[in-house]
């Protein structure tokens, strides 16, 4: 079926105009497939965020700075994923007709961090202070009346949306905040 883009695409890749254009249009549609990989980025120490020393928001208080780099973990997922979207089309007897490269700022048609919006982990909770910032329950290890309820306590997400992962741990942790705070610990 058609789909938003799809001549767009086309256009791209035919040359023409006008009748030409439309007739290759119509030979080729219903005949392309497309393939979107999802993989794991683990936790690096090149990917953080934190407070920028010099850039305010327009009340004045300072703004995260994020920093962010692809590992060769997530670098050869990328590749594997297109190596198989290929064994796959030309299996069915197609012609794999995507173009990557393997090198610049994206390599094997890894998108730029923040573009598939799935990331997690920019709060990462756990039992160590040392390794994470916030406990069990989304509870900031060093300020005891803040809770982080999205997905930065998440230390994973290696498919899917994590939605409603972040929902139950966002339930769970309003209903410790709760009993904290009727025993008067918040």
């Amino acid at each position: 079926m058609p789909h938003v883009g799809m001549f767009d695409g086309l256009c791209h890749r035919e040359e023409g105009y006008g009748a030409a254009l439309k007739q290759r249009a119509r030979k080729v549609y219903g005949t392309t497939i497309g393939f979107s990989g999802r993989g794991e980025m683990i936790p690096n120490p090149d990917t953080y965020c934190e407070i920028d020393p010099d850039v305010v928001d327009q009340w004045g208080i300072p703004v995260l700075r994020f920093h962010f780099k692809w590992t060769d973990y997530e670098l050869r997922q990328a590749q594997d994923m297109q190596q198989t979207f290929r064994a796959i089309v030309e299996a069915a007897g197609g012609e794999y007709r995507t173009k990557t490269r393997i090198d610049g700022p994206y390599p094997f048609g890894i998108q730029a961090g923040g573009k598939i919006i799935h990331e997690v982990g920019t709060a990462r909770m756990g039992a160590d202070p040392k390794t994470s910032v916030l406990n069990g329950y989304c509870q900031a290890h060093d300020v005891k009346n803040l809770f982080v309820t999205d997905g930065a306590p998440l230390v994973t997400n290696p498919d899917k949306n994590p939605t409603l992962t972040i929902m139950a741990l966002s339930w769970r942790a309003s209903e410790y905040l709760l009993a904290e705070a009727q025993k008067g610990n918040l």
